[in-house]
């Protein structure tokens, strides 16, 4: 039988660490880039997003989530050009 190497403690710690800490946490919640955003631990308490959210299962609750920020911004884009107007 080949007779093993040893590890060095200080690597498997170091993998240990490595794989245990936490991901770095961003300074914003929200954070947009060129093709994509990524929402952070953001909470929401305004009742009527909730109510609306709740009514829809679960497993559909995120591309619900996604629709209504469609219709949002949508709605928002248009109201600020009746504005410029």
């Amino acid at each position: 039988m080949p007779e093993q190497t040893p590890v060095s403690p200080a690597l498997v710690d170091l993998a240990r660490v490595e794989m245990s800490a936490d991901p770095p946490i961003p300074d914003r919640p929200v954070e947009v880039f060129a093709t994509m955003m990524t929402i952070h631990e953001l909470s929401i308490e305004r009742p009527s997003i909730l109510k609306y959210l709740q009514a829809i299962a679960p497993e559909k609750q995120a591309i619900a989530l996604v629709h209504a920020l469609e219709v949002g911004v949508t709605e928002m884009i248009a109201r600020r050009e009746r504005f410029k107007q």
